[in-house]
């Protein structure tokens, strides 16, 4: 698998006007080589691939590597970097825009002039962030598995502790605690945001007690075996009043469309689009202030986005969530999402908590 990953990322140097690219963001890193250490970075040429790491990591690598070699490097980025670029004979290397800082970029130009070499250095984007987008059966079986235990740990802890009085952050660690007994970890910090909090999109649990009346917004996500899910529900204590049925009822609907129109070849505008006009013919369109959705795959956030603005181009193997949500300040917010797959020319959603 990962030798196939490494072959896709050589076709792309010629269109990226490279020879080789230096991949050390630890997503990208895990991807190609399958390596889980912290500290590793890959060196891909049309001929080569190695992975250098230090000693804390040499022999974990040698144990989770077949798809390049492992080199050990000792000491700073000048100690190692020109030896590891000369022996590859890279004349234009790629290193990754989104993630090298500008103060990792000198190093690695200071280190080559110190040294004599005449390697160019060229920021690239998304090099290996665009094969991610498109999942292969084990990664979607992966995310199938995290979905899964998402929806448990949000079911188990709506029946044991979803009552007025409790904290919301008690219903965080809760959620937390499950979670990691179960063998995962939080694809993000916990939200949970009860009464006129839950208008704050993002909001952080606190001391806040839940109430009797007044919506409620779980959104949590559990990651397993590296891969990521992202779930939200939205709930309400007590007997539900009209207002709260009337907007929950919209953004559930406006999942529906979205849910049975995203197709194939659709832009994420577009399939934002189907959700985001359902809620302004109901009357809230500034009230649904986020995008529909972004892909999810080993970080919660990823390509491809589902947004008013995005050109991303919906593809078969895409995995990504639909959330959309209307939020009234005072009063608070509803946000139903759901992790979903493009597959056989529509989707397939993964999570299945009730809503």
């Amino acid at each position: 698998m990962s030798e196939t990953r490494i072959s896709n990322l050589r076709t792309k140097l010629d269109s990226l006007a490279i020879d080789g690219i230096l991949i050390y963001q630890p997503e990208n890193r895990k991807y190609l080589t399958g390596f889980d250490g912290s500290t590793g970075y890959v060196l891909v040429t049309a001929a080569d691939a190695v992975l250098a790491t230090d000693f804390r990591y040499v022999e974990q690598a040698q144990g989770e590597v077949s798809s390049c070699r492992v080199q050990r490097i000792e000491g700073p980025i000048k100690t190692w970097f020109p030896g590891l670029v000369s022996d590859s004979k890279v004349t234009r290397l790629g290193i990754e825009a989104g993630y090298a800082t500008l103060a990792d970029f000198d190093k690695f130009k200071a280190a080559l002039e110190t040294s004599g070499i005449k390697t160019e250095l060229v920021p690239v984007s998304d090099a290996v962030e665009n094969l991610r987008v498109i999942k292969d059966a084990d990664e979607i079986r992966a995310l199938e598995t995290a979905a899964r235990i998402t929806d448990e740990a949000l079911i188990y802890i709506t029946d044991k502790y979803l009552r007025p009085g409790v904290s919301e952050i008690k219903l965080a660690w809760e959620l937390e605690k499950y979670i990691r007994e179960s063998g995962g970890e939080l694809s993000f910090p916990t939200i949970v945001a009860a009464g006129p909090a839950s208008a704050m999109a993002h909001s952080k649990p606190s001391d806040r007690l839940l109430e009797v009346k007044g919506p409620l917004v779980i959104d949590m996500g559990v990651k397993l075996h590296g891969y990521c899910a992202d779930l939200t529900r939205t709930f309400w204590l007590t007997d539900v009043n009209s207002k709260f049925a009337e907007i929950y009822r919209i953004v559930l609907q406006a999942q529906k469309v979205a849910i049975e129109g995203i197709r194939p070849g659709m832009t994420g505008a577009e399939a934002d689009k189907l959700a985001r006009d359902y809620i302004a013919e109901a009357g809230y369109a500034e009230a649904f202030g986020h995008s529909l959705g972004h892909g999810l795959g080993m970080v919660v956030h990823e390509n491809p986005r589902l947004g008013q603005n995005s050109t991303d181009i919906l593809r078969e193997g895409m995995v990504f969530t639909i959330e959309p949500g209307v939020y009234i300040s005072g009063w608070g917010g509803i946000r139903i999402e759901d992790d979903a797959v493009l597959e056989n020319g529509k989707v397939r959603v993964l999570t299945s908590s009730p809503k």
